[in-house]
């Protein structure tokens, strides 16, 4: 082992015969199932495609992306590299050198977003047609841009490059430039350098007029236009038409645009404090309004209204006289504020917002819980990015943030009774064939933390345990839990594990027990997910050759395996309701009946109406995730992130806008079974928060509309246009998105 990897950092020349050779050779070991050494196949892969040669080859991006994680410079010069794709080098951190290859073409969208640590000068050739959108987006260390030809440069291109010092170009006619391919950038510290005979030109053209000072789009907010998820119901006052008497004139001026330069400031009761705060964060980033203006003047006024029907529910209204919002609750009243901001945010332009046209919103959620996963065991999701997800995804009025903080790979959660948990099953060296270190667990005081900060967003955070599969990290702290009792390797790779919690072994119980209590002490959400999922291949059969359940199938009188799960979650839901908790868990057929008071989710493909008619017969709810609309880690398009896995299939935008939360049901079934929607983001194939957010937007966008909006206010075509200034919004901000 140690002599591939030293191999690895050299630079080896084979011919293409060879290569041929060498690429049949790993297609034949690759398949392979190694799980009983989990360590072998992500060494065999990553110390093998070592050998694939920088010069002579078409790049294979994603090896170099995430494979060759420890590389820290890429020099394409001597290729013949003409194209890098879209997102070849996508949030790769450690990159800190890049040389662009001589016959250079164009660069993809996204090709080298976030690549923050990638120092000094990038020189373009002369045969670089484009720099596409968001290319370079982040990459905060460049200091020196220079072009030798005429490169057009997208939409935010080189947007929050603050180190960019200076600018250099060698065309006399100013190539085109998105308006905004510089935002996030002080240019006033940027030097242009360009032909002195084209200056008066370049201070005139479009992009490159910035950098002789900012002259910023006109922010309009046209709200038909915008807002995601679409309310109930949307009236936008016109004062367009003329007036023929002074009363029609008065009811005109009472419905005025609001101008935020006159507002001077929020006024809310006590009980709705964090959201005042919330309110004035979002006229001071968004909007011209300047705190501390004296004197009388419009006010935004937050208020609680009994009356409405449902605890988010809110009503908005907007006028030259100022912006009431009223919720039920204060989450209602916080639903109103995430509105407001989105018509602040108007066509998507940097400017801060000047005014709002008059109009009056009323609205309230179709489904009661809108939730997105996370998978922080595959790969790590930071502490302080958990924190920035959340700020994201209650843009859109999600109120349920759902952590998967155990699997097969490791154990993410401090649990003070159990200290091996995270001293030996959090912290391991690969994930299929990407061979990174990835290491990490969370403090329960910093679930506290999360927990406090989701609140002031209307969030509440969901802990996820698993049994009676995915638990390998445990049974390789304390491998009494399993039927064997044998020590077992952390997993390194995905699939499904036959190591299965044994129902027979007390000290299931007593684990579980004493994991649930402190969780339940950590997360005060009123769920806690139990997983469920993929115990075994075939499903829970490693019990029928453990001794131990044999007799406890005699003692209890069962026959099938199934019973046996359904006496281990009888009694892990009996101690879980006692901690005041409801048990959520992934719909499987083994179950043959549900537990009353449970949530499950109908996530497989293909099988959502069998989780349906199941949650019917058993009088339970349930949560609606199905893989081909809800699995936003699987590519959005084909060719896209991830582009090498264990055979995802395609989740469209505009298949997960088309999920429809009933499934065909009638009423009854959406007022007494639907609970909500999830989207789900398991992270094989998800080694950085800026992928995340990639997988996540704009799709989880679509499936928030989808959960909260009534069915004839949803329109594809619609969204895809009020969508559009949000997802430039989010990429103005430094913020991964799939934008097309």
């Amino acid at each position: 082992n140690s002599l591939l990897l030293r191999k690895s950092t050299q630079t080896i020349q084979i011919t293409s015969i060879e290569m041929t050779s060498f690429k049949n050779l790993l297609q034949t070991f690759l398949p392979l199932k190694l799980y009983s050494k989990d360590f072998v196949k992500p060494a065999l892969v990553a110390c093998a495609l070592s050998f694939f040669s920088v010069s002579g080859y078409a790049q294979d991006f994603r090896t170099l992306r995430d494979i060759k994680v420890n590389d820290t410079a890429l020099d394409l010069s001597t290729t013949n590299c003409k194209v890098i794709p879209r997102n070849a080098m996508h949030s790769r951190y450690r990159l800190q050198s890049l040389i662009l290859p001589l016959q250079l073409d164009s660069v993809g969208t996204q090709a080298f977003f976030a690549c923050k640590n990638i120092e000094g000068t990038l020189r373009f050739p002369a045969t670089t047609r484009v720099v596409s959108a968001a290319a370079f987006n982040g990459c905060s260390k460049l200091t020196e841009l220079s072009f030798d030809g005429s490169t057009r440069l997208g939409a935010f291109a080189f947007a929050n490059c603050r180190g960019l010092r200076v600018v250099r170009l060698s065309a006399t006619v100013p190539p085109v430039c998105a308006d905004n391919a510089f935002d996030g950038i002080d240019l006033s510290r940027v030097q242009l350098i360009v032909p002195a005979q084209s200056r008066k030109e370049y201070r005139k053209a479009q992009g490159w007029r910035h950098f002789f000072g900012k002259q910023e789009e006109a922010n309009v907010c046209r709200p038909e236009q915008i807002l995601v998820p679409r309310p109930l119901t949307l009236e936008v006052y016109s004062t367009d038409n003329s007036t023929k008497n002074s009363d029609k004139k008065a009811k005109t001026n009472a419905l005025l645009p609001l101008q935020w330069v006159k507002v001077v400031g929020v006024e809310a009761p006590q009980e709705l404090a964090n959201e005042k705060m919330q309110a004035e964060r979002i006229l001071g980033e968004r909007t011209v309004f300047a705190k501390g203006r004296r004197g009388v003047g419009p006010v935004v006024r937050l208020q609680l209204d009994a009356s409405l029907g449902n605890d988010e529910a809110y009503t908005l209204d907007i006028s030259n006289k100022g912006v009431v919002i009223k919720g039920k609750t204060a989450a209602g009243v916080f639903c109103g504020l995430m509105t407001l901001e989105q018509l602040c945010i108007g066509n998507g332009v940097a400017a801060r917002s000047v005014e709002i046209p008059a109009l009056h919103i009323k609205d309230q959620p179709r489904t009661a819980i809108r939730e997105l996963m996370v998978d922080p065991v595959r790969h790590f999701i930071p502490f302080e990015d958990l924190k920035s997800y959340v700020v994201e995804m209650a843009r859109y009025k999600y109120n349920a943030l759902h952590l998967h903080l155990v699997d097969d790979q490791a154990w993410r959660i401090e649990i003070k009774k159990y200290p091996e948990l995270i001293e030996k099953a959090s912290d391991r060296i690969g994930m299929d064939d990407m061979p990174a270190r990835i290491s990490g667990y969370y403090t329960q005081e910093q679930m506290r933390e999360l927990v406090q900060f989701a609140a002031k967003y209307h969030v509440m955070v969901i802990p996820e345990v698993e049994l009676p599969g995915h638990e390998v990290a445990a049974i390789h702290c304390f491998p009494q839990l399993s039927c064997a009792k044998k020590p077992v390797p952390i997993r390194l790779t995905c699939g499904v594990s036959n190591d299965l919690l044994c129902p027979a072994e007390p000290f299931v119980y007593e684990f579980f027990n004493n994991v649930l209590k402190e969780l339940a002490d950590i997360f005060p959400a009123p769920y806690v997910h139990l997983g469920g999922d993929e115990a075994g291949q075939p499903p829970l059969g490693a019990w029928s050759n453990c001794s131990a359940c044999t007799e406890l199938k005699k003692k209890e009188g069962f026959k099938e395996n199934w019973e046996l799960q359904q006496y281990l979650f009888d009694r892990i839901i009996h101690q879980l309701k006692l901690l005041g908790k409801k048990p959520m868990y992934w719909y499987e057929q083994e179950f043959k009946t549900i537990q009353p008071g449970c949530v499950v989710y109908a996530w497989r493909h293909g099988l959502t109406k069998t989780a349906i008619d199941a949650a019917v017969r058993n009088n339970v709810q349930i949560m609606l995730c199905p893989g081909e609309h809800c699995y936003l880690d699987y590519p959005e398009q084909k060719g896209d992130m991830p582009e090498v896995n264990w055979g995802m299939p395609v989740t469209s935008l505009e298949q997960t806008y088309k999920l429809d939360p009933a499934w065909g049901q009638d009423d009854n079934f959406v007022r007494n079974t639907l609970l909500g929607v999830s989207g789900t983001l398991w992270s094989e194939s998800i080694n950085s928060t800026e992928r995340l957010f990639y997988q996540t937007f704009p799709r989880a966008a679509a499936l928030a509309e989808a959960g909260w909006s009534m069915p004839e206010r949803r329109n594809y075509t619609d969204f895809l246009r009020r969508m559009k200034p949000l997802t430039d919004d989010m990429l103005r901000r430094g913020i991964a998105v799939n934008a097309k």
